[in-house]
């Protein structure tokens, strides 16, 4: 059975404000996609890989560290990421910062000790 795929499409479009000729408003989209299309890779701003935590693309924007990305969508998209995490039953102890816990940067959950920051 191949692994599933998740991914977290972040999109921006700049429209003029109505009855402005020089003043945008700039409008977010959050997308939640199990196959990236062309359309997502040509109009996107960001793709996340979320089961592999990992960025697809978004360098060029300033994106590039999947953490940060993440993180601003769980605070600007709290309930969606809360269903995604349901959905596809996310380790709760990743999410656990207590201080006799540590999650590396590869997902794994192990005991503190003193050389992690």
């Amino acid at each position: 059975m191949a692994k599933e795929t998740v991914y977290i499409i972040l999109s921006h479009m700049n429209t003029l404000k109505k009855g402005s000729r020089t003043e945008w408003d700039v409008h977010e989209k959050v997308e939640f996609v199990s196959t990236i299309r062309n359309k997502h890779t040509s109009t996107s701003s960001a793709i996340g890989d979320y089961i592999n935590r990992k960025m697809i693309t978004g360098s060029r924007y300033g994106m590039g560290d999947y953490e940060k990305f993440e993180e601003y969508v769980r605070t600007k998209y709290k309930e969606q990421m809360t269903q995604l995490d349901m959905a596809y039953g996310v380790d709760q102890a990743r999410l656990d910062n207590s201080a006799e816990v540590f999650v590396d940067k590869f997902g794994n959950v192990r005991a503190k000790t003193v050389f992690d920051v």
